[in-house]
Order: structure tokens, then sequence, then C-alpha cells
């Protein structure tokens, strides 16, 4: 059941997240107090300290590329960046992502959408709710700005 057009459902609700992220067309399951959401041939994620995360979202979004993003709370603070699918990913771009501490959730890998709470406290969006179905950021261009802020960085 969608919201009445202009109104849009409260996001801090689990029902009210539950019907946006439907609206998006992603398939999220509810298991007590966790949404989670399916990673499919539409959306992966792609797993990464915050710190790291940070450098690539900014090198993301200065090139207009850049997603939404979902905080995983805890120390040290880990990021969920939301891309394309990775279901065609080359094995290289997948060992170039793991060799710098990222995880790659693809086809039917369930992640935390806020408003959940996990055994750290509770699951949120990096800046702003989405108001709209976000653009996902190319999984191609993660890979490439995860390559590019740590070769910087002296990493191979």
């Amino acid at each position: 059941m969608s919201s009445p057009k202009g109104v849009l459902p409260q996001l801090d609700t689990f029902a009210g997240a539950i019907e946006r992220y439907s609206d998006w067309g992603w398939l999220v399951l509810r298991s007590e107090n966790r949404l989670l959401l399916t990673t499919d041939h539409q959306v992966s994620a792609v797993e990464l300290g915050a710190g790291i995360g940070g450098e690539v979202q900014h090198y993301l979004s200065v090139r207009m590329l850049g997603g939404p993003v979902v905080a995983l709370p805890g120390a040290p603070g880990r990021w969920l960046i939301l891309t394309t699918s990775a279901d065609e990913a080359s094995q290289v771009n997948l060992i170039r992502l793991r060799a710098r501490g990222a995880l790659t959730h693809r086809l039917g890998t369930l992640v935390p959408l806020p408003p959940s709470r996990i055994d750290r406290g509770g699951v949120g969006w990096l800046g702003e709710t989405p108001a709209d179905k976000p653009n996902l950021a190319p999984f191609s261009a993660v890979v490439a700005a995860l390559r590019a802020v740590t070769e910087t960085a002296g990493l191979r």
C-alpha cells in the first residue's frame, strides 16, 4: 500500500521504511528489530571502514557518482556504500576490494537498512535520508575510487 501522492511514509518506523524501500523496488525483509535489504540484480553494497569510506564517497561525489551510504554503528565505524549490481563483477575487482579491506555484498546477501538496530546500536543514513529512490553509485566507480584513494596512500 503506497502513501498518497506527496505524502512520504515515515522512515523512522519499520512500516514506513518497508513501504518506502518497497516503492524503490528493493526487497526488504523484517527480522525482529532489523530491516534487511536483499542484494539482487539492482542493488549491491560495498562495506568499508568509515575513514576510507569517507575518502571513497568524496571521490565519487566530486565526480557526481556518489550514492546512498548506510552508517553501521560501532567502533571502528563501517559504511555500506549502496551500488548498482556487482553480480557481473570480475573476480579481479572483487579481489582488489578485499585486498583493501572492503567486503562486497552481492546477490542474495542481507544488509541492514535504517531504522534497524544491531548489536552495536542503530543503523542510519549518512547525511540526509533519501526522499526519493536514490541513484546508486556504479559498482565499477566504487572499485576505481577505492583503488585511487588507496594508491594515493601508497597501498597497491
